[in-house]
């Protein structure tokens, strides 16, 4: 790792395609400008890892279950815990071939309705 110390205004260079700027630095809070070409992936670090952690899950997601969940909200199906319609502000979907928890996705309903 390169550790260099820059001052408001001045500039680091990656390759010819990547220019950083530093905007401002104070407090413990540095503002930086990144100059890249449009085929750059930039990402703060938590999205990036939040973007990885996505993709291994649909790396890892059955398919069929995927379409049933996608089928349950589709046709309005959304049941507690127990298998019974709840007026509560989360509710679970479940697959109605496996009832179990481990099967089941907790859905906001305020995100549902809108």
């Amino acid at each position: 790792m390169l550790v260099i110390t820059r001052k408001n205004g001045q500039k680091i260079m990656i390759n010819d395609n990547i220019e950083i700027t530093i905007v401002e630095s104070k407090n413990g809070v540095c503002k930086v400008a990144i100059k890249a070409d449009k085929d750059v992936k930039i990402y703060r670090e938590e999205i990036y890892l939040q973007i990885k952690l996505a993709n291994l899950i649909g790396k890892n997601t059955n398919v069929s279950a995927v379409d049933s969940v996608s089928n349950l909200i589709k046709g309005g199906t959304v049941l507690n815990d127990k298998g019974v319609a709840s007026t509560e502000s989360e509710e679970v979907i479940v697959d109605e071939n496996e009832k179990s928890s481990k099967n089941s996705i907790r859905i906001n309903k305020k995100n549902v309705e809108s």
